[in-house]
């Protein structure tokens, strides 16, 4: 295998470049189409692969943008007070990393990812932002030195305007320095078992430039002969991920399986009837490519767009100039944790041998998983749960009971008073949006124990189990009871409100290991809390939270 990927580099690293030269010539030799690479696996490995954006970070001298700032969540106080804040979410990380170097900043979002089961990341990259080339380079450099096992790959993102040539300059001329500084041969680059460079897209069909007249073939072929330019610019042979991003036809999609190896859905939502993966999966296992299979659990948007449009104000002041009537959010109806659940049991039921986490840190779009105030800890245990059972291997919380509470802050049918900024729903609605007004509790029990939320009891068996109960007004009260001990209480530092006075359709999320999960997650990091509807609480001493 060595020698193999010995010979594979040599010849990748003298592939001529002359392809981007020669992009004008008016007939096109498809030399792409179903190559033998494509049907190889992408891995050896079951691996959890997390989409990061790469700028949302904090470090000392970089605060997080405006979108997901928590100077800018308070409804009164800064700038934004107009609005009731522009942004419902809270990283934990801000005060612990305002004075932390980069190296460090990167440590910690390496270690908190591994904790919530996630096994690497792809890096949010476009044109025009070469500093946060440093970013990933620390990545690297943090990985090497604390010995952290964690892998690393690019996802070209929307790499529009100028020229494909111009573009491929760019963005070759940035990787290769990003390759050339960790090391080609690095182990935390996410290659395929042959050593070709897993690269992932995000809405990355428009690097190539497509002529009017395309000779006979598809826009797929110049897309994928964009890609091959640009892994000749950077002396690599890729394996690219396209993705979806809405419905495709069989048509199209196969267009895309005769130049590429492998696909990733973006944010569509699961269904139980006509859910888009099972068409694509069908047809990748048909044309032997890669189903690699992608799960998000909420989606809301805390960022503020111009109003009917996905263009975002990037600066708080901006939004504020346009005010309420300007302005609106963007949400899909997840079904509290019914969305997650189900669309990684879909992945587990392909046995894809790649899990997409959508995302690691994009607060802004609001389906992250690392430490913030809302979503807290509910959809790491779960993936950890999920990833387990993926690979074959005993629960992680085999010998415990947990319990999970999922709930919005409030009714769909409630209008908030007096920032009642418009959501807006932009997939096809798959969820009930009245599915989402109620109390719902993941629990997994090792054995048959009574479960009872707000004095409402029922009777739940051991393993994974989804109940609801009725939602009202105040904090949400769990306890878990076996042979009539207790085995689990809790208060949720959140509560529901019937008088909510921003719009704020954020997922909240608790649960009973709350404090063993943060626990020694880095040095001299505290769980936050949200609690704008439970002014009663209090972080309480020795670990324990309390609301009285």
């Amino acid at each position: 295998m060595i020698f193999i990927y010995f010979i594979q580099r040599i010849r990748v690293f003298f592939l001529p470049v002359i392809g981007i030269l020669f992009a004008g010539f008016a007939h096109a030799q498809d030399s792409l189409k179903n190559l033998p690479e494509y049907s190889l696996p992408l891995t050896n490995q079951k691996l959890v692969i997390a989409h990061c954006m790469t700028n949302i970070i904090r470090y000392k001298g970089h605060e997080f943008e405006d979108g997901c700032n928590p100077k800018y969540y308070s409804p009164q106080g800064n700038i934004t007070s107009p609005l009731g804040g522009l942004t419902q979410v809270k990283v934990m990380s801000d005060s612990l990393l305002a004075n932390a170097t980069l190296d460090e900043a990167v440590e910690f979002e390496m270690r908190a990812a591994i904790r919530s089961g996630i096994d690497g990341f792809q890096f949010y990259y476009t044109l025009h932002n070469p500093k946060w080339d440093d970013i990933i380079r620390a990545y690297f450099r943090a990985a090497d030195q604390k010995h952290i096992n964690f892998k690393f790959t690019f996802c070209i993102s929307h790499p529009d305007g100028s020229t494909e040539a111009a573009k491929i300059a760019e963005l070759s001329t940035r990787m290769n320095h990003i390759l050339n500084e960790a090391g080609r041969d690095n182990p935390h680059w996410l290659r395929t078992p042959d050593g070709r460079l897993i690269i992932y897209q995000w809405d990355g069909e428009g690097l190539a430039d497509v002529p009017a007249d395309k000779h006979g073939l598809t826009q797929q072929f110049y897309i994928a002969r964009a890609y091959k330019r640009l892994a000749n610019a950077v002396h690599e042979h890729f394996a690219c991920v396209f993705t979806i991003n809405k419905e495709i036809s069989v048509k199209d999609l196969n267009n895309f399986l005769d130049y590429f190896p492998a696909t990733w859905i973006w944010t569509l939502p699961y269904s139980d009837k006509d859910y888009l993966g099972n068409m694509v999966s069908e047809q990748c296992r048909l044309r032997h490519r890669t189903f690699t299979a992608s799960v998000f659990g909420d989606f809301y948007t805390s960022k503020l767009l111009k109003k009917c449009t996905w263009n975002m104000y990037r600066k708080a002041g901006d939004a504020v100039q346009a005010g309420i009537a300007g302005v609106d959010r963007k949400q899909i109806i997840t079904g509290l944790s019914y969305n997650f659940r189900k669309l990684f049991e879909f992945g587990i039921k392909q046995n894809a041998p790649i899990i997409n986490i959508i995302t690691w840190n994009d607060y802004p779009e609001g389906h992250h998983l690392a430490p913030e105030i809302n979503h807290n800890d509910g959809f790491s245990i779960l993936l950890n749960y999920y990833k387990n059972e993926w690979k074959g291997l005993s629960s992680p919380y085999a010998g415990k009971d947990v319990a999970i509470v999922f709930f919005k802050k409030y009714k769909h049918t409630i209008k908030p008073y007096p920032y009642n900024i418009p959501v807006v729903s932009f997939q096809k609605e798959v969820i009930s949006a009245s599915w989402e007004d109620s109390i719902e509790v993941v629990s997994l029990f090792k054995s048959k124990a009574e479960l009872n939320v707000n004095g409402n009891t029922k009777a739940i068996g051991a393993g994974l189990v989804s109940t609801k109960f009725p939602m009202r007004p105040g904090p949400v009260a769990v306890s878990v009871t076996r042979n009539h001990k207790m085995a689990i209480h809790f208060t949720t530092p959140e509560g529901i409100t019937d008088k909510p006075f921003r719009s704020d359709r954020i997922t909240y999320t608790f649960s009973s290991e709350f404090n063993n999960f943060y626990k020694d997650l880095y040095k001299g990091f505290e769980p936050q809390y949200s609690s704008e509807y439970n002014s009663a609480f209090k972080a309480g001493s020795n670990g324990r939270n309390s609301s009285k």
